[in-house]
């Protein structure tokens, strides 16, 4: 640890120290916090529609990959949820593949094969 201000080595190990758990209660205080609120669902229902049949999800978790079937035309997804989605161009949520993003409210209509995976 650096010493800052004091010379004597004493003054700077006691304060280095006294420190130390006001530092840890914060990581642990913002760690929290972050965990809370990703875990949280989207509130809303979700739709994709393709070859004429529509899927519904109902309040999807995060991370929930809805991928469409590559062989059978066009899909659109329409997101009445408020949670926002990535797009990626292929089935599976793959990190590569994605694209943009299905936003609250909107409806995009993909090709064949893409898929989305819920933010929150």
């Amino acid at each position: 640890m650096r010493r800052v201000g004091v010379r004597d080595g004493v003054g700077s190990l006691a304060r280095a120290v006294s420190l130390m758990p006001v530092g840890a209660l914060a990581v642990a205080g913002a760690l929290s916090v972050g965990l809370t609120t990703s875990a949280s669902a989207a509130t809303g229902t979700l739709y994709m529609t393709q070859a004429g049949q529509a899927t519904t999800y109902t309040n999807p978790a995060p991370r929930t990959c809805i991928s469409s079937d590559p062989t059978k035309g066009d899909v659109t997804f329409s997101n009445r949820t408020n949670g926002v989605a990535f797009t990626f161009r292929a089935p599976g949520c793959v990190p590569e593949d994605q694209v943009d993003y299905l936003r609250v409210g909107q409806t995009l209509t993909l090709r064949a094969g893409w898929s989305i995976q819920m933010i929150q």
